[in-house]
């Protein structure tokens, strides 16, 4: 019996680390270098993703937080991207851990930041940057 795609499991990859923020959290792929912001209902799909899970238990999921069948869609489109940037990768079995959720369900928020780290980061030594007097 073949799995449809929202059963099969998926995990972040080991090298893709989060930082929590004031209002959701920052995600840094360490092999791309790129991040990605993630409001609170993001970040707390995302989480569940850090175990093991399927599409299927975080539309579940998302539902039980609060999320109404239109915010759905945004939860899809972020499983998508997270899946196209490469952020998730094959789960052998999925925890489907229940996971936080939120205080109050707002639709997910996942935005790449147009730049890699390493073109924002900056080198005191770059003489293209004034020195501070």
């Amino acid at each position: 019996m073949e799995q449809s795609a929202e059963q099969i499991s998926y995990q972040l990859r080991a090298d893709v680390v989060a930082t929590v923020l004031d209002h959701g959290a920052l995600l840094l792929d360490l092999d791309s270098k790129y991040f990605y912001l993630l409001n609170p209902s993001g970040w707390a799909v995302a989480q569940l993703f850090e175990d093991g899970t399927t599409v299927d238990h975080v539309l579940e999921r998302s539902r039980a937080w609060g999320a109404n069948e239109g915010d759905l869609d945004g939860v899809r489109d972020q499983i998508r991207r997270m899946s196209a940037e490469g952020l998730l990768e094959p789960a052998a079995t999925p925890l489907n851990a229940v996971g936080e959720g939120v205080a109050a369900w707002e639709p997910v928020s996942f935005e790449r930041q147009p730049e890699p780290l390493q073109k924002v980061i900056v080198s005191a030594f770059d003489p293209s940057i004034p020195l501070a007097e």
